[in-house]
């Protein structure tokens, strides 16, 4: 039994080998991790670490990770960076890219946000470390390891009481020629959510996001985060792998803000392949009390546009809050 599942794992490695970007049920607190365009968004100084291990119980089962870090520069641009890992039996990714975002101003806060990310891939093929029934085979033998170039771009909507973004996190993929720029090989990310005052003490936030690959079935969760005095969240939903998910977070002092959640799948195979646990830590220096603190600090000119704050050329300058 243990051969024939490092064997399944090692397909799935080979196959994401191809090209493979996490997908985390906690996306609403970590949108920069795939969208270089939803950086600096809860707060200016923010740090995202979230982690994932799959399938409970199976060796060589998946374990994914990421960082950001971002920075707003201004209030109409963001700096950051971000690192991921994704290891799935002898398989393991690394990536680590820095990100830049633009934001376009317009009435009520709101923003169309442009982002762009560039860095390096990892990817690895440890072959060497498989447990075999042969260990003398040779095609197990050796390892692989490439380090490459990749590009990503986004686009994100922020507004008050809700946002939706969209992004392609890598432009080149592995193919079995090499690196090349295979737009079939893509993956598309969408998420969108909400924010409805139910009560002076309740708030619902739903948020769906979406995962396409051309000849793949589209993936993607449903979240209901039901926050209650703005610091404490019970969190409910569904995965399209046929899976509850359930979980909750909480912000401590207007700068940390820790979740956890839980997938359990209802198909056939739940008892076999386990649930996946996910834990989230965040920092923000500090937090934005709510999403209306967006880009504070703004300037108008006389013209009635938004402008950083150079003191050259500025005349009537007011705040726009």
């Amino acid at each position: 039994m243990r051969s024939r599942l490092l064997f399944f794992f090692f397909l799935l490695g080979a196959a994401a080998f191809g090209q493979n970007t996490g997908r985390f049920s906690q996306v609403n607190f970590a949108q920069g991790i795939n969208n270089p365009a939803a950086i600096a968004i809860d707060s200016k100084i923010m740090v995202d670490m979230i982690f994932r291990n799959q399938w409970i119980g199976i060796e060589g089962a998946p374990n994914i990770g990421a960082l950001n870090a971002q920075f707003e520069l201004y209030h109409d641009m963001a700096a950051g960076i971000t690192a991921s890992y994704d290891l799935i039996g002898v398989h393991h990714a690394t990536q680590v890219s820095g990100q830049y975002a633009y934001r376009l101003f317009m009435e009520n806060d709101n923003a169309l946000i442009f982002g762009v990310s560039a860095g390096i891939d990892q990817r690895v093929n440890d072959l060497a470390s498989a447990q075999l029934i042969d260990p003398s085979d040779p095609v197990f033998s050796t390892s692989y390891s490439k380090l490459r170039f990749n590009t990503g771009f986004g686009v994100f909507y922020n507004a008050p009481k809700f946002y939706v973004g969209a992004s392609l996190p890598q432009f080149f993929q592995n193919t079995f020629r090499g690196r090349a720029f295979y737009p079939p090989g893509w993956h598309f990310y969408s998420s969108a959510g909400g924010y409805f005052d139910l009560g002076e003490s309740y708030t619902l936030n739903p948020n769906l996001q979406i995962k396409v690959v051309q000849n793949a079935p589209i993936q993607g969760d449903l979240i209901l985060r039901n926050t209650f005095l703005n610091a404490f969240s019970v969190v409910a939903g569904y995965s399209s792998e046929n899976a509850v998910i359930g979980g909750f977070d909480f912000l401590v002092g207007g700068t940390y803000r820790m979740g956890y959640s839980f997938n359990y799948g209802l198909g056939s195979l739940s008892r076999t392949k386990g649930g996946s646990h996910e834990l989230y830590v965040g920092i923000g220096l500090p937090y934005h009390n709510t999403r209306e603190n967006f880009g504070q600090k703004k300037y108008l000119n006389k013209k009635g546009k938004h402008r950083r704050d150079f003191h050259k050329g500025y005349k009537h300058r007011r705040w726009f809050d």
